[in-house]
């Protein structure tokens, strides 16, 4: 199993959005599955509209990006809840 915790950039069409991410990785079977969530202090309309973008990326601090899909939020706390597809970027 990995983990990850520390900064990210959520990059959703020409918005970035610097956060601060706690991620996991773990094998169910033969598939290995990742996710977490991803904060940030300055929740605005660019960090929700990240929801609604069909191409969502995490990029870490080495330059490795990932793709994910938000699954879930809480308006205004400026917490996404993401899952991650394909290969384990961290």
């Amino acid at each position: 199993m990995s983990n990850y915790q520390g900064p990210a950039t959520l990059v959703a069409g020409d918005s970035e959005i610097e956060v601060e991410a706690t991620l996991s990785a773990s094998l169910s079977g033969a598939v290995r599955q990742w996710g977490g969530s991803v904060q940030t202090s300055e929740a605005g309309e660019d960090f929700y509209a990240a929801l609604d973008s069909a191409d969502v990326k995490i990029r870490f601090p080495d330059g490795q990006e990932g793709t994910v899909v938000a699954t879930h939020t809480a308006i205004g706390s400026g917490r996404l809840r993401v899952s991650g597809t394909g290969a384990i970027p961290f």
